[in-house]
């Protein structure tokens, strides 16, 4: 990253032609047609000065009004036989699960150094299956993380999910796409309150956009939430209702 920086990389296209011909060229679209209104929040207030708004198409869609794949096992416990379970200790679109506490210490890939949190991948691959057994297709479930090595940890444990199209990648490829739900591993978790990568919120933003109507975010409140932008990000989802402690229940399938 640091070379990449030195190179001039850290500066988009859009940067240098609003730094060539100032803020009379630039315009803002501020009606999205991605996200529920719950998820577009905080980055709208935090990125967007609260400009954003949801096209009425897209402001209270939910994982629920999906239909159910046949032959799914959730079928049987639908309450009309064919809509997506709903999920009483996930409530609303955005879901916070705060690992703090459970000493799920990250560590490096060698020789590369690529950050990953093998207990914390296991808790977010417990959350997709989760996820998937209320009925929602594997095919509209991302899993992103901020490291390729956390990403192949993430791989490994989701495979059969994997097989049966769920998509686990890191957070860069996936700029420009989006998913029904997304379920973000955050990774970090140490003593000393490093986050490296989740410092470039620019390239965060871009993991807190891409779901449709819903986003699970697993990640330590202690390491994160002495950041700026992450300790308002956990305010909010205290405020909302959409923190959960790993403690409160071990992310059974229904």
């Amino acid at each position: 990253d640091a070379e990449a920086q030195s190179m001039g990389l850290g500066t988009t296209l859009f940067d240098r032609l609003y730094q060539r011909l100032g803020p009379s060229a630039v315009r803002m679209l501020v009606t999205q047609h991605r996200m529920h209104a719950d998820i577009m929040a905080f980055p709208s207030a935090a990125l967007y000065e609260g400009r954003l708004v949801p096209a009425p198409s897209v402001a209270a869609h939910r994982l629920e009004d999906l239909l159910i794949p046949p032959g799914h096992p959730a079928l049987a416990q639908s309450p009309d036989g064919a809509h997506v379970l709903e999920d009483p200790l996930r409530p609303g679109a955005r879901v916070f699960i705060d690992t703090a506490g459970a000493g799920f210490a990250e560590t490096q890939r060698q020789p590369d150094r690529s950050t990953m949190n093998p207990e914390m991948a296991q808790r977010t691959a417990a959350e997709v299956r989760r996820l998937l057994s209320r009925g929602v297709p594997a095919s509209a479930v991302a899993v992103l993380t901020p490291y390729d090595a956390q990403v192949g940890v993430l791989r490994g444990l989701l495979a059969t999910e994997v097989e049966s199209g769920l998509e686990v990648g890191s957070i860069d490829s996936f700029q420009g796409r989006e998913k029904e739900a997304i379920v973000l591993d955050l990774v970090r978790q140490n003593d000393d309150a490093e986050i490296g990568f989740l410092r470039d919120i620019r390239r965060m933003n871009v993991a807190l956009t891409r779901a449709r109507r819903f986003l699970i975010l697993v990640g330590d409140s202690a390491t994160l939430g002495q950041t700026g932008f992450y300790a308002k990000y956990l305010a909010d989802v205290e405020l909302r209702g959409a923190w959960v402690s790993v403690f409160s229940d071990p992310a059974e399938i229904f």
